[in-house]
């Protein structure tokens, strides 16, 4: 909430903007790098079905209109999964020319009244740096966690020693990679090649055996130091990215926004998108209250049921390739993606919307999320929603 975006802001050495809007002060003292100990087509209906049911949907041409952009953008892809023993293989050994850097994306819902940080910095694969999710994101925007510019996203990686040619592997300690692959998203969004996840996450990490965990202290201040370079590179005043160090562009066929499907869903039989809610049942369906006040239950008319715990099995490890091909809805995303639609996801508030782009894109397939998901729309009362089915 306001209160720890307050708090955030001081420990930057930002002033705290007022609802009155005060203006935004400058940094007020320099950012300090990570210290060398932690581098190294379906009409409308008015109830469509809560899951999708394969043999009554009608057969797809792969090829009728070619890919669209948003599926071109994941073609020829690697996995963007890695193992715990590929990861410390590659620490070991560095990857190429370039050694792998690894961060850590853990974060929790509100509810939960658990902060990342603290997870951190008790424990984290050696080098790891953290990226926080809350801090490096749009600071103009009344929503939690949405994209940042690109100019913030950019100081953001060279606060943290990150070029665009490094590969990077994303991890989260609770092992459940739903923030890990909404960080994952935001290095695709901005054009970063070479980045992946770590399947199952810190837990998957320790049960590999014998591999080494970092528990040295590190400063407050030095974890927070790239959230705090993405505030100051939103409070300069300009909107251009930088010259110096990482370039950051922004790949627009990956986010949607809620004039794009406001605008899709008015095409009726033409819609041009194919939408998966990765939300769970009780939230989708309409039948569950939504945590955050002031938002309608319910769902995205349209839209089709794929629970983002769908696609793991137990230890946060996703599943495998064979068996999310047993999902119906799975095939028909990636047939609707191969005929030209763009699959689109969305969920609560854009996180765990990311894991189903990031199981898409084992197969090479691109999936454009819907960044303020639920937290926009169900809070629009003009945005339309169905329950039930």
């Amino acid at each position: 909430g306001m209160a720890h975006w307050q708090a955030f802001r001081r420990s930057c050495g930002l002033a705290v903007v007022t609802s009155a809007g005060a203006p935004a002060a400058r940094l007020q003292r320099p950012l300090r790098q990570a210290s060398s100990a932690i581098q190294p087509s379906f009409p409308l209906r008015q109830a469509m079905p809560r899951r999708f049911d394969a043999a009554a949907a009608s057969p797809l041409s792969r090829s009728a209109r070619g890919a669209s952009s948003v599926a071109a953008a994941g073609a020829g892809a690697s996995d963007p999964l890695i193992s715990a023993s590929e990861l410390a293989s590659q620490l070991e050994k560095g990857a190429g020319s370039k050694p792998v850097k690894v961060l850590d994306a853990t974060w929790y819902l509100p509810a939960k009244k658990r902060d990342g940080r603290d997870d951190f910095a008790r424990a984290r694969v050696p080098s790891a740096q953290y990226f926080d999710i809350d801090a490096i994101a749009d600071r103009a925007s009344p929503l939690k966690h949405t994209l940042p510019p690109a100019r913030a996203f950019a100081a953001a990686m060279n606060a943290l020693g990150i070029t665009n040619e490094d590969p990077v592997v994303i991890y989260e300690t609770n092992g459940v990679a739903f923030a890990a692959a909404r960080a994952w998203w935001m290095f695709k969004c901005f054009g970063h090649g070479n980045v992946r996840v770590l399947d199952g996450g810190l837990p998957a990490w320790k049960s590999a055996g014998g591999l080494p965990l970092d528990e040295a202290e590190v400063a407050r201040e030095v974890i927070d130091a790239p959230g705090c370079a993405a505030g100051a590179a939103q409070e300069d005043g300009s909107s251009q990215p930088s010259s110096q160090g990482y370039r950051a562009t922004l790949n627009e066929a990956l986010v949607a926004s809620k004039e794009d499907i406001l605008a899709d869903l008015s095409k009726g039989d033409a819609r041009a998108r194919f939408l998966l809610d990765a939300r769970g049942e009780g939230r989708f369906k309409g039948s569950e209250p939504e945590v955050k006040p002031g938002l309608r239950s319910g769902r995205i008319p349209g839209s089709f049921s794929m629970n983002f715990n769908s696609l793991l099995q137990d230890g946060g490890l996703m599943k495998s390739k064979d068996a999310l091909r047993e999902s119906g809805l799975f095939q028909e995303a990636m047939a609707r993606a191969g005929e030209g639609k763009v699959v689109t996801a969305t969920c609560g508030s854009g996180v765990t919307a990311c894991v189903i782009a990031l199981a898409l894109a084992r197969f090479d397939t691109a999936v454009a999320v819907y960044d303020g998901s639920w937290s926009d729309w169900g809070a629009d009362a003009s945005c339309p929603i169905e329950t039930g089915g």
